[in-house]
This record gives C-alpha cells, structure tokens and sequence, in this order.
C-alpha cells in the first residue's frame, strides 16, 4: 500500500556539518523552545546550471524568502517543498530537519522528512522521524497508514498492526483492513487473513487485496482459489489513500515537464478543473506544446466545455496540422459527439503519421465494430495487439468474438486460449472459449471451460446460455449417430 505519489532521484547529498548543527541544536534545546535561525544556518542550495527558467526563478525566490525571514519555520518548509516537488529531494531534506527545529509544534516538517527517508530506503529512519511528527498530531490518518507499512517493510507486524488498528480508529477502514491482513498473513496466520481478505475484496476488487487473498488461499493449500484472486490481481497496483498536506506541495511545481506530468496524472484521476489549472498557463510555453493542447482539449471536453476544447485543438492544428496528437484528440471529441465518421477519419490521419500507436488502432476498431464493418474492425484491432498494449486479453476477446460472428471457430479459440492464458480469471473470455470449442464439437474441452467459467462466479448468466447450447449441440450430435447418419453438421451459433 501506498499514497499517491511518484518516486523521484536523489539529486543532492545532504551536508553531514548541516545535519551535525541541526542535531546538537536539537538535543540542546528539544521541549524548550525553537532554535534560531542562525543556530540551524543557512538553507540549502542547489545546482541550478542549465535548469527550467521557471525552476530557477521559483528556488531563487524561495532561498531568498528563506534568507530574509531566518526566523520562519514556514518561509524554510516551503523551500522544503519546492526542493522536494522539483526533485532536489536530499537538500528538502536538511531544509525540512531547519524548519522542524525553527518551528517544533509544525506535524508538516517531520512528516515530510519522514517520506522522504523512506523512499530513499531508510525505512529505520522514517520510523524514527515520524514518530516525532506523530507526537506533535496523532491524529493524522496518512501518517500511521505509512508507519504500518513501513513496519511491515521490516516484518515487525504487531507494531505494524497496531499502528493500522490506530487508522482504522481514525476512519480508513478499507486501507487499515488490508494492512492488517498482511500483518495476520506475515504472522502465518492465513485464516484471519481470508476472514478479512473475503469481504474486502467484494467490496473493493482492487488488484492488492486480490494479491493477498491469493497468498492467503495459497498458504491454505486453496489453490484454484489462490490461481483466480491472483489473476484478479494482476496489475500490481497498489493500495492508495488520500494524502491532503502531499497534495499542497503540487503547488511549487515549476519545471515544464514535472508540471505536464501532475497534468496526465490529474486527467487519469479525472480531476479535470484542477488538470485545466495546471495546463491553460503552459499553453505555448514549451518543447511538447503538443501534448499541453492535447490533454489540455480532453480536460476540457471530459468536464463539458466542448467548445473550449475544440478551440484549443484548432489553436494547435494552425501551428502543426499533421501532428498525430491532435488528430487524436480531435478524434475523441468526435466520438463523444457520436460524429463516428470524423472519428475514423482523424483516426486513420493519425495512424499514417504515426503507424506505432495503439490507442487510435483500438478506437478506431471499435468505430468500426459499431459501424458492423467486422473485417475492417478486426485489422484495426490486430493492429493494436502487433504494436503492444497494456491488457491484450481484451482485445484478444474482444477479436475472437469478430472471428465467432464469422463462423471461424479455431481461429476464435485460438484468440480465446491466448486470453484465458493470460487472465485466469477473465470469465467472458472463459464463457466464449467454452461456445466455441462446442460449435467445434469438442464437447470435453467446452464443458471443462464452462466449469472454470462457473467457478469464477461473475457472469453467471452468460454461462448458463453457453451451457444450453453445448446441451443442445451435444444433443443433435448424439441424435444423428443414434439414427445412423454419422456426425451431426453442426448448426450456427446464437
């Protein structure tokens, strides 16, 4: 588990005569007052050589605030977080260690400090300073969801236990439950774990607590339980909770590139308004231009603003005309317009200036698909899995079904085998695997399909029809030997 996040490089050493000031100031004066500015020195700097005008403006500006106000636990915490955020994480460090000691009642400073230890390996660290931040305010919920993890990091589970009791007091129920399952799991005892784990997951389906149950049904020698939660598991992403005091370092973001990459992850989120506060003042402003009209036009249309979004693209089409992303781009609104005839045409612009894409081949595939031109579909989406995509499986499934329409059986099986091989746990492609190999005649193999496909539990429906007409089919078949006319030709599926 984890908050959201990324991890970034160390790009500074701390300054081991710094960190020696900061401790004597510390033991000097820790439980009396803050030390003074001059007794912690001065802030940090940093190699700004041939960095973002924009970085250096806002460190130059942060140092000198810091420098003017040396007294100021604050003006040093916020050149703290402008070093962090723009990935000077060692010299936000020793800024983070001055502030704490200007202003000792500040829970920010030591919690900070702490997440950064962490993340640069030294979970012992972290431990040891957020227990300082959890003396000042031990009411913050993110802080003892991490002293949890990072307990567990060192397998010393009932501290960590404890500390996820403690956040499941404070309200993260859901994050607290998975936490202490892995304790229970990291302790050797599975059973408590499940007992945790079963409702957890019905009620999340989130791929981490599929991961642990499937180590807890592992451990019970449940193994077909264990293969199906951790297939459902399978993307590894991580348990995340909502961090407020991370979130307000966002705001010192100054590179161009560090600000367009908070932009793709406020669109993934779908945090659209605060995506657009981000995006409208790079317009124009930087190398990937491109990529700011981009997200900047699905901002704006995901939130409503149709208009805005297509004025934006038409900014970027009169200096680029053939750039894929805004072909691509403009295709989206299209579709979410139902304008599937412009849709495919920008798509397939697209495509021929940039043949090695994924995302225009899948939608233009399904444009297609809904057009009922199915062998056209069906290139397009061969094309998506030639070049690579995230989940094959779907499209795997999603192609297989085309074939099926086709009456083109082995082909479909073929697609489906290659499915379920990758995602034990994907029912549909399990429900069509088990038609298939019916309408072929190979009865054992459908019914074997059919029984996993039951067992997963999800589309229990779907695997009743698909029961029916194997019945059906096995029927007919069993009737034309009976009568003596030999195999039974066998009838189209439905």
């Amino acid at each position: 588990m984890c908050a959201s996040r990324p991890r970034r490089r160390i790009r500074l050493a701390a300054s081991a005569p710094a960190r020696t000031a900061a401790a004597s100031c510390f033991l000097a004066l820790a439980g009396l007052a803050a030390c003074s500015g001059d007794a912690i020195g001065p802030p940090p700097s940093v190699p700004l050589d041939n960095a973002d005008p924009l970085l250096v403006e806002l460190i130059d500006e942060m140092r000198q605030s810091a420098l003017s106000l040396p007294q100021s636990a604050e003006m040093r915490g916020r050149l703290a977080m402008a070093l962090e955020v723009n990935d000077f994480d060692a010299a936000a460090v020793a800024a983070y260690q001055q502030a704490a000691l200007l202003g000792l009642s500040d829970f920010r400073w030591p919690y900070f400090e702490a997440i950064l230890a962490a993340e640069d390996g030294d979970t012992e660290r972290a431990l040891e300073v957020i227990a300082t931040a959890l003396a000042i305010d031990d009411g913050y919920v993110p802080a003892w969801l991490y002293r949890g993890v990072w307990l567990v990091a060192l397998g010393r589970h009932a501290e960590a236990r404890a500390a996820f009791e403690r956040a499941r007091e404070l309200g993260a129920r859901a994050n607290a439950d998975a936490g202490i399952a892995q304790t229970l799991l990291g302790e050797g005892d599975a059973e408590g774990a499940v007992a945790i784990l079963e409702p957890l997951s019905a009620e999340l389906r989130h791929p981490h607590v599929y991961r642990l149950l499937g180590r807890a049904y592992r451990a019970l020698g449940r193994d077909d339980a264990a293969r199906i939660a951790l297939a459902r598991g399978r993307k590894g992403t991580p348990l995340q909770w909502r961090d407020p005091l991370q979130e307000q370092k966002w705001g010192y973001l100054a590179s161009y590139g560090g600000r367009l990459v908070h932009a793709e992850s406020l669109l993934r989120t779908e945090r659209f308004a605060e995506a657009i506060e981000v995006l409208e003042p790079m317009r124009g402003g930087g190398v990937d231009d491109a990529a700011v009209l981009a997200h900047l036009s699905l901002a704006y249309g995901r939130s409503g603003q149709l208009e805005r979004a297509f004025e934006t693209l038409r900014e970027g089409f009169a200096d680029a005309p053939d750039h894929f992303r805004y072909h691509n781009a403009i295709a989206n609104l299209h579709y979410e317009q139902d304008d599937a005839e412009r849709a495919i045409a920008h798509l397939r612009r697209s495509v021929e200036i940039a043949p090695e894409q994924t995302w225009p081949y899948e939608r233009l595939g399904a444009l297609l698909m809904q057009q009922e031109h199915y062998d056209d579909a069906l290139a397009a989406l061969d094309k998506a899995l030639d070049y690579g995509i995230e989940e094959p499986e779907k499209l795997l499934y999603t192609t297989a079904l085309l074939e099926g329409m086709a009456e083109r059986w082995e082909p479909a099986i073929a697609r489906l085998q290659r499915a379920v091989g990758l995602h034990a746990a994907f029912t549909k492609a399990y429900v069509a695997l088990g038609r298939s190999l019916a309408e072929t005649g190979r009865f054992k193999e459908a019914r074997e399909a059919l029984a996993w496909a039951e067992r997963l539990a999800t589309h229990p429906e779907e695997v009743a029809s698909a029961r029916l007409r194997l019945r059906d089919l096995e029927a007919a078949q069993s009737a034309a030997v009976s009568s003596g006319d030999g195999p039974a030709s066998l009838s189209r599926g439905r």
